[in-house]
């Protein structure tokens, strides 16, 4: 029997500190670290699918982008192919919230205006400081999926990149 085969990438945009590579980190090795690394420039993961239903295997490029200022002359080259993307901030931290529709301007202008996109809060086990229905209508007026997240506890983790993956797969 012969599968169909799909390579997709993704990445993960927001400011630095948000929880991104830590997002990946739950999501293919279901695992948390708790050591802080910035990430530079951008880190790149791969995970592969077996997707019995759609007779096909889907093979994901996870491209975790740097936050930091410093590194948005790279956004062209890192955004460029991506077929979606999770749009990243931390509920505790307000400027992270803030930034995202800069990222959402970037991620459209150097990567696909077509690409679906999650907008993730993340850190959802710590004091919130952005309430759920202002993220939601930020994530409503882009036309993206809304998920809230926590990393540390592996909660909703699969389910948003689940949404990514169902999205972009062939009905």
């Amino acid at each position: 029997m012969s599968y169909k085969k799909f390579t997709f990438k993704i990445t993960l945009i927001g400011d630095g500190a948000v929880g991104k590579t830590s997002l990946i980190t739950a999501y293919i090795e279901k695992r948390f670290k708790f050591d802080y690394l910035p990430t530079f420039g951008a880190n790149i993961m791969k995970k592969d699918f077996a997707i019995p239903e759609k007779n096909a295997v889907a093979s994901i490029n996870f491209w975790d982008i740097a936050g930091q200022p410093s590194f948005k002359s790279l956004h062209k080259t890192f955004f460029g192919g991506s077929n979606g993307t999770l749009l990243v901030f931390d509920v505790t931290q307000p400027h992270t919230f803030e930034s995202l529709a800069e990222w959402h301007k970037r991620f459209k202008k150097f990567g696909s205006k077509k690409a679906p996109g999650v907008v993730v809060a993340n850190k959802i086990d710590l004091k919130r400081k952005i309430k759920t229905d202002q993220a939601k209508a930020f994530a409503d007026k882009i036309g993206y999926y809304y998920i809230e997240t926590s990393a540390l506890q592996n909660r909703n983790v699969t389910e948003a990149f689940q949404y990514l993956l169902d999205n972009l797969l062939p009905k």
